[in-house]
């Protein structure tokens, strides 16, 4: 028998949905593969500030987010932390000991869970991979729990129900969009008359957003392989979505839950935190970019030095205003020193271009590379090594505490360095460097070519040649080089101070043939601006470096090391494999605690915003 019940409604209760902060418009998802129904119905929204006692929206916005975090902005990149950075969401109102019934007519359980049954076997398809995949999750999700509700209760929306719908409502905190996790069930649990089929369609709709918001914290918005495979080669790590589900419903905590799918890296806590605070504040103050030129140098006239002074917010002085001085430098030097830059007083490339961060597009930008934190493994490793290509640094780290760092040398825009993570193997002192063949075909030849005697004299290069079916080592006096190509000969470097790969190279075997090495180019660690090899990563200092990468080896040491440079070519192995990341942060927050932004060397940024539409 189907069982009637019949009830007032003793209270009313809604729940706030604050407002978007000034300052960030979060356009529709973009992620990939999506439907073409889905982007027509994505729109730019502002959610607006309900009364917990009134459905009339108020006039005026909140003053201030309680905004709590549990770390400090002393942070670095690549470290993590096990605890969320705590950004505490408005409280709910106080609600009553029983929650009204939303029916004057509620329909028995039975028939919520026959129209579940129902709605969840016709839920669309999709080709979407994510979309498929989140689909797949939530049929077997109803289906292991025999289709019974997950998010209502006798017709009601069940307390816990109506905190996610609120968290959900306030993804932006997490650099996310809330208008992708919007659902009805808010409205189906004020209805006066509701059926089981609204029902059911409203607790099917909150676990396909839950579902579509942990998939989006955990892994982010955008496939980071739909940028080019000779660029980021990082396959998404997904979440598991059925359990994601069973433990958010079952949490006494299910917000807490749920936005633990976010990163932990420290990175990532400390960008967000800082978000949010920017958010409340505002952009502030904007300049006028500089011109790009030649480097500003102290004695030297410069029509662009009246924006230098008005950038750094000092006066202009009467006399010779286009004049570098020594003050001005000086006050370069403070400026290049608390962004992390070479403090030579010289505003070159690198310097400009933290100099002209755009403050309008900051908030995109911070969004974007929080997006990218979402790329990354959860576990960086106990010990592992970090190099961030927008900073032309690379770190060591160990027990989340960053115990070395250096200079490095990053690909110049036609030969990218590619952002993946692997792991490191072994150390080559002493390295032959066998030259890749499309430098032997770009540029090694042709300078063969015009004298082959003088290039095999002066720059230490083997030519190694099939000689009946094995590679030998042979004369290149006796080849004919105007007919000769890549393809029928390899060159190779012998070790030596001329060695491009210098004395020493890092190998975490991959794909894209790049690894971590010595130089003997060393002056262009001087510069602001390093991306200059054909992808590798040039380390400055690279015996010290080496002395912190053996420091977990027992048998290996720099000192060991450096007795055997200049000998013949040596491998050493290690017992325990190091986690290497290349990333990407063109925005972070530095030990100090202040926020530091990059030029978007290659693009990448840039990209994601797009792919966001933001």
């Amino acid at each position: 028998m189907k069982l009637r019940v019949k009830a007032l409604m003793s209270a009313i209760w809604v729940t706030p949905c604050l407002f978007l902060a000034p300052g960030l418009h979060l356009q529709a998802n973009a992620e990939q593969g999506q439907t073409n129904q889905e982007q027509a119905q994505q729109k730019q929204i502002t959610a607006p500030l309900i009364d917990a006692n009134s459905t009339t929206p108020l006039a005026k916005a909140p003053q201030q987010l309680d905004i709590a975090p549990v770390i400090s902005a002393s942070t670095q990149i690549g470290t993590a932390l096990t605890q969320q950075a705590k950004v505490t969401l408005p409280k709910l109102p106080d609600l009553p000991r029983q929650l009204p019934i939303s029916t004057i007519d509620q329909q028995a359980d039975q028939d919520i869970i026959d129209a579940l049954a129902l709605q969840t076997k016709a839920l669309p398809r999709s080709k979407n991979f994510y979309i498929k995949r989140d689909t797949a999750a939530v049929q077997t999700f109803y289906q292991e729990r025999d289709f019974s509700p997950a998010w209502f209760e006798n017709g009601n929306l069940t307390k816990q129900a109506r905190k996610l719908v609120f968290a959900l409502s306030r993804a932006d905190l997490d650099g996310l969009n809330p208008h992708d996790y919007a659902t009805n069930a808010l409205v189906i649990g004020r209805k006066k008359h509701t059926s089981p089929s609204e029902i059911a369609k409203a607790d099917l709709a909150l676990s396909m957003a839950i579902t579509k918001y942990t998939r989006h914290a955990y892994a982010g918005r955008i496939d980071p392989r739909t940028f080019s495979k000779k660029e980021i080669t990082i396959k998404p790590h997904l979440p598991d979505s059925i359990s994601a589900l069973s433990s958010i419903m079952r949490a006494k905590a299910p917000v807490s839950v749920m936005r633990g799918f976010n990163p932990s890296h420290r990175g990532f806590l400390a960008l967000r935190d800082e978000y949010n605070k920017l958010r409340m504040k505002g952009i502030g103050e904007e300049h006028p970019p500089i011109k790009a030129g030649k480097s500003m140098k102290v004695g030297k006239h410069d029509k662009r030095v009246p924006s230098l002074y008005a950038r750094l917010g000092l006066n202009l002085p009467a006399d010779k205003p286009t004049l570098y001085t020594k003050a001005l430098a000086a006050k370069v030097k403070t400026f290049q020193k608390a962004n992390g830059l070479i403090a030579d007083g010289i505003v070159g490339k690198g310097t400009l271009a933290v100099l002209n961060g755009n403050k309008k597009d900051l908030m995109a930008d911070m969004v974007a590379n929080m997006e990218r934190w979402r790329w990354l493994p959860r576990d960086l490793g106990q010990f592992h090594v970090f190099v961030n290509i927008p900073t032309f640094h690379v770190q060591v780290v160990k027990n989340d505490k960053r115990i070395h760092q250096t200079r490095v040398v990053v690909g110049k825009k036609a030969n990218k360095t590619p952002i993946f993570s692997d792991q490191m193997e072994y150390l080559v002192v002493n390295p032959y460097w066998n030259v890749p063949r499309s430098i032997a075909s770009k540029e090694l030849l042709p300078k063969i070519r015009t004298n082959p005697a003088e290039f095999f004299s002066s720059k230490n290069y083997q030519v190694l040649a099939s000689v009946k079916g094995r590679t030998r080592v042979v004369d290149p006096s006796q080849l004919d080089w105007s007919k000769i190509d890549a393809k029928q000969v390899r060159l190779r470097q012998t070790p030596g101070t001329r060695n491009a790969l210098g004395r020493i190279k890092f190998m975490f075997p991959n794909k894209h043939a790049v690894y971590l090495h010595d130089t003997p180019s060393r002056s262009l660690f001087n510069r602001d601006y390093r991306a200059f090899s054909h992808g590798c990563v040039r380390v400055h200092k690279p015996l010290e470096f080496a002395d912190f990468i053996l420091s977990e080896e027992k048998a290996w040491n720099a000192e060991r090391v450096k007795k055997m440079i200049g000998g013949n070519e040596r491998r050493i192995n290690l017992k325990r494999k190091i986690p290497v990341h290349l990333a990407y942060f063109t925005t972070w927050m530095s030990e100090e605690g202040t926020l530091q932004i990059r030029s978007d060397i290659y693009g990448h940024n840039a990209k994601v915003k797009k792919l966001l539409k933001l």
